[in-house]
């Protein structure tokens, strides 16, 4: 996966999986976690994103699979390889 790390950030922001964003946190707040995903090899599993989130914010339920499904879609149709 060719997607750069400002890209994968702002589709975090959008996705905002914890409400961070909603409630007036930079666009950037998710940083963390996008390098964390960009770490992963290949396209990321749903699991593998919700992982992610689940270790950053001590909660298994911070990411919903849909919101993780949503994320790695955006993934594969920004990156700029495919």
């Amino acid at each position: 996966m060719a997607i750069s790390r400002d890209v994968l950030i702002e589709i975090l922001a959008k996705a905002d999986p914890v409400g961070l964003i909603a409630t007036g946190a930079p666009r950037d707040e998710y940083s963390a976690e996008a390098d964390e995903i960009l770490a992963l090899r290949g396209v990321p599993q749903l699991t593998e994103i919700t992982g992610v989130f689940a270790v950053s914010f001590s909660d298994p339920g911070a990411c919903p699979r849909e919101t993780a499904r949503w994320i790695v879609e955006e993934m594969q149709r920004l990156d700029p390889a495919t």
